[in-house]
């Protein structure tokens, strides 16, 4: 079983994994569903905000928001009390010029601090606060998250790596782009793919019948 380490490298994180630096395969480290479980562990480890913010700084606008926002749900209401930090995230990437992500970007109903309340108090009257994030109600003094994109892979390094992703670049950030990933990996059925993906099935069996179409053709 992956560990989450073994998965963010899979999606373009530079992290130590437990196979000794090698990632699993990219079927095995979903794009949204490994990003939810990370941001799901900043209250946790807050230096993974960073990590995160820098990744979506440089791959947000390949992300399926919409997916994003269908297995956030899909969390328990316990289990979505600990992605206090998705609407941080989503307006971080608005900001960064991924409008599609707005929607997530809702107001906490309360003060949202990465470290200590006390500590962050302290940070901001010498700092300041992210203006946008406070507008948010995530109080971040300035400077404390730090995008350093060489902790992260590249575009085109993660397009040669991970086949969800190359997919995105060819077909947009979109469910037919997961739908053909999911068939290329060897899906055989509209009903595997919805199993795989949670994608309705009306998508699943149009794309399957497509790419069966064309694969013929070709």
């Amino acid at each position: 079983m992956p560990t989450l380490s073994d998965r963010l490298a899979a999606i373009g994180f530079r992290v130590s994994t437990a196979g000794g630096g090698v990632p699993p395969p990219h079927g095995t480290a979903d794009i949204e569903r490994t990003l939810l479980d990370a941001i799901a562990e900043i209250p946790l480890d807050p230096r993974l905000a960073s990590l995160v913010f820098t990744w979506i700084e440089v791959h947000g606008r390949y992300v399926i928001v919409e997916k994003l926002a269908k297995l956030a749900a899909a969390w328990t209401e316990d289990e979505r009390l600990r992605l206090a930090w998705l609407p941080a995230v989503a307006a971080w990437a608005a900001e960064r010029g991924s409008p599609k992500w707005r929607k997530l970007a809702r107001k906490a109903p309360e003060p949202v601090t990465l470290f200590p309340r006390d500590v962050t108090e302290s940070a901001v009257v010498l700092k300041g606060s992210i203006p946008f994030l406070a507008r948010k109600n995530f109080i971040v003094p300035e400077g404390s998250i730090r995008i350093r994109k060489p902790d992260v892979l590249s575009p085109a390094e993660l397009a040669r790596m991970n086949r969800q992703y190359r997919n995105r670049y060819l077909y947009g950030p979109s469910w037919r782009a997961d739908i053909v990933t999911a068939i290329e990996s060897g899906a055989t059925s509209p009903a595997e793919i919805v199993r795989r993906l949670g994608c309705s099935y009306e998508p699943a069996h149009r794309v399957f019948r497509e790419y069966a179409l064309a694969a013929k053709a070709g």
